[in-house]
């Protein structure tokens, strides 16, 4: 496949170093001191689990062409840097997919106004980490059993470019599902990170002090089902059932099984290392959030407090 990502961050790098390490023609919309890296030593990544370091060369723009057509643009900024990005989306009208691994609570409004709803797929990526200061990816795959690279449509099942797309991204090493609902697959992963996130900045990121107040875990636990909850009161089923479930559970189990996860590698890795270096990104999508839950007619209390919590 042509393959064009616009971003460069870790998503941006890690997907599209993979992508071209598995055959596809790979372009990398980067820019300044992120574009010069790039073009002198590759996309270098380093695989956290096994230490596995690779150095991939791909093709790198400074702006996405206008007159040029990709098999596919996967959109791959933060959903602060969205808004600047969208004009430059938008002047390309040749290439036939756009596909967001944005996190969003508002249905991507924006991207469907600037490449158009016919153009417009969504996905999210299944792997988390962090960019190091000599420019290498440190990377970790999430589990499929945990949460898979998910692609879909905005209504529908998926159609033939997303699932070629999909079939790439699977042969390039993760873990891949699709959905037929994928706007409420990313409200519902946004109500669970928001508080996930927002319980990271409560303790000043933190894991080891997180995991032992149990004030906090308790507290992000209500969080997450007040999001579900306005959710459903909103004709939204949560996306995928199996998340609410876990989120269900009494929370004398779920609370020290939280705990416990905060204290891992993975979470270091996967959430807080994203929520430190996201500030803006996630402190945009908690607002998103409790302004969609403010719609509802559910009771948000726990999720409204825990965001004052985050924010100081």
């Amino acid at each position: 496949m042509r393959i064009c990502v616009f971003g460069a961050g870790v998503i941006g790098s890690l997907y599209a170093g993979r992508l071209a390490s598995a055959g596809h023609d790979l372009t990398v919309v980067a820019r300044g001191a992120r574009s010069a890296r790039i073009e002198s030593d590759g996309i270098v990544l380093v695989d956290e689990v096994s230490g596995e370091r690779a150095a991939v060369r791909v093709e790198t723009a400074p702006r996405l062409d206008p007159e040029r057509s990709w098999d596919v643009v996967l959109v791959a900024v933060r959903k602060d840097q969205l808004a600047a990005a969208l004009p430059e989306l938008a002047a390309n009208r040749v290439t036939p997919l756009f596909v967001s691994m944005i996190n969003s609570a508002d249905g991507s409004r924006s991207l469907v106004e600037a490449v158009g709803e016919a153009r417009l797929s969504l996905g999210f990526p299944g792997a988390g980490g962090a960019r190091r200061e000599d420019g290498t990816v440190l990377y970790r795959i999430v589990s499929g059993a945990v949460q898979k690279t998910t692609f879909g449509e905005l209504r529908g099942a998926p159609g033939p470019a997303v699932r070629e797309l999909a079939s790439a991204v699977g042969k390039a090493g993760f873990p891949v599902a699709l959905s037929g609902r994928m706007d409420a697959w990313q409200k519902t992963h946004v109500a669970m990170v928001s508080p996930l996130a927002n319980a990271v900045y409560a303790r000043s990121g933190d894991l080891e002090a997180l995991s032992r107040d149990r004030e906090i875990i308790g507290l992000t636990i209500d969080a997450v089902r007040d999001g579900f909850a306005a959710l459903r009161s909103l004709g939204i089923e949560p996306e995928p059932r199996s998340l609410e479930r876990v989120f269900s559970a009494p929370k004398g189990l779920l609370a020290p099984a939280l705990a416990a996860l905060f204290r891992t590698r993975w979470a270091d890795t996967v959430i807080a290392r994203h929520a430190l270096s996201a500030r803006a990104e996630m402190r945009l999508l908690s607002e998103e959030l409790l302004s969609l839950a403010d719609s509802s007619t559910a009771e948000v209390g726990s999720l409204r407090r825990l965001s004052e919590l985050a924010a100081g």
